[in-house]
């Protein structure tokens, strides 16, 4: 899965990583595969992230921490569009910034017009109002009812 790699300097804390399913997928009730260091689970610190759809395997991809200082992660995917739209989340989500092999920096709005047919508008609304922003140490799990 290193086809297609984009590097994202990252400036803040990461998401829940559950959010990239939310966005990726477009639902949280998709079935997916994913695996990487988030410990506990609703971890904001986490480094490296596999994922990819149980029901449509070219929909998949990873995250891995190539730098510490600066912080830099690199997404891979089989696919482009796929590629862009998850690093222009991580990029969005972390105030990051994209850095070509240079190390020169570039606002993360330079990937939108590059993910193809992924309807970032919609997928970035259903990111938003996910769930899994609610989650915390306190409640790892805001899916489960008390």
């Amino acid at each position: 899965m290193d086809k297609f790699k984009v590097r994202v300097k990252i400036n803040s804390e990461r998401p829940d990583f559950r959010l990239f399913a939310t966005y990726l997928f477009g639902d949280d009730l998709h079935s997916y595969d994913s695996d990487g260091d988030s410990y506990p689970v609703n971890s904001r610190v986490w480094t490296e992230l596999y994922m990819t759809s149980r029901q449509n395997a070219e929909l998949g991809f990873a995250i891995e921490k190539e730098n510490n200082e600066p912080l830099i992660f690199v997404v891979s995917s089989d696919r482009e569009d796929i590629t862009n739209a998850v690093s222009y989340f991580l990029a969005r989500e972390t105030t990051g910034e994209i850095l070509d092999d240079n190390n020169r920096s570039y606002p993360f709005d330079i990937l939108k017009n590059k993910v193809g047919n992924f309807n970032l508008d919609e997928r970035l609304k259903l990111a938003d109002e996910s769930i899994w922003r609610q989650s915390s140490d306190k409640n790892p799990y805001p899916n489960l009812a008390k």
